[in-house]
């Protein structure tokens, strides 16, 4: 099929294509571009095509388009301020307002060879802790990465980790038509989410790597990794393994050494605090 011609422009100040009047602007804060609109690109919002007005434009490889038109398809009120020439993306919903109610009956489900499980969705990959038990359950913090809205859905927590995971039966309600593709890709190592610095990651990794076998007092021990999650605190992670048949959990800490690698990157010690037995800690509560 022949590619539609571009349509070069210029474009004035910052985009917001026609969604407010500009107002007269002084000339020291007007700069002149060019830019191109693509009105054959596909706009997809929550896995739904959708029509806007004013076609994307294009300029320095990157991608502009309405944001009101766009707020109102995200569920965002968008309103323009002409004496401050700011404009305001706010949602329609008090991100404080509780989502349910204080008094919370969760299903009781119990940790049975849980793995993470990789799923292609919307045009990205995200790894999903998952449970089976008498269904499969997916993580709910590892479902809401993806987008997917879970008010108003069952909810499970799981007895050792305390965690809250969401039933696939549920899942099936909100994803409708598009269910996410189960993504057989290679991952080497522990998955690790919440870091994207590659250094920090190699790190963790190796020093789970290094645990894996080992002994104490000619006793030995054979570690399993599930996940490691980081947490707010900068250059902190939350571990969940499996050793010698139990579950554990235990907090990692990355320190930066003086050393650094060939590339001239810093090196990073990963130190631990003591593992903790959920699944002892959890039953003398």
């Amino acid at each position: 099929m022949r590619m539609k011609k571009w349509s070069a422009i210029a474009l004035l100040g910052s985009l917001m294509g026609t969604c407010f009047t500009a107002g007269v602007y002084a000339q020291d804060v007007l700069q002149r571009v060019d830019a191109y609109l693509r009105n054959d690109f596909k706009i997809v919002v929550n896995g739904q095509q959708v029509t806007l007005a004013n076609p994307p434009l294009i300029y320095n490889n990157s991608s502009y388009l309405p944001v009101k038109e766009l707020g109102n398809y995200l569920g965002a009120v968008v309103n323009w301020q002409e004496s401050s020439k700011t404009i305001y993306i706010n949602p329609r919903i008090n991100p404080g307002q509780p989502t349910e109610g204080n008094n919370i009956n969760y299903t009781e489900i119990v940790f049975q060879y849980p793995y993470v499980q990789y799923f292609d969705y919307r045009g990205a990959t995200y790894p999903i802790l998952t449970n089976t038990t008498e269904m499969t359950y997916y993580r709910l913090k590892d479902v809401e990465r993806m987008g997917m809205p879970t008010v108003g859905l069952r909810k499970a927590k799981e007895k050792y980790s305390e965690e809250i995971y969401v039933g696939e039966d549920e899942l099936k309600k909100v994803w409708g038509s598009e269910p996410p593709q189960s993504s057989y890709m290679y991952n080497e190592g522990v998955t690790v989410t919440g870091e994207n610095d590659p250094i920090k990651i190699k790190a963790l990794k190796d020093y789970v790597e290094s645990f894996r076998y080992y002994e104490i007092d000619k006793i030995p021990y054979m570690s399993s990794p599930i996940i490691i999650d980081a947490l707010p605190e900068l250059n902190t992670y939350s571990y969940l393994l499996v050793e010698n048949g139990h579950y554990f959990r235990t907090t990692l800490r990355l320190t930066q050494s003086n050393n650094t690698n060939s590339n001239n990157q810093p090196e990073y010690v990963v130190g631990s605090s003591s593992k903790e037995n959920i699944e002892v800690v959890k039953v003398n509560k």
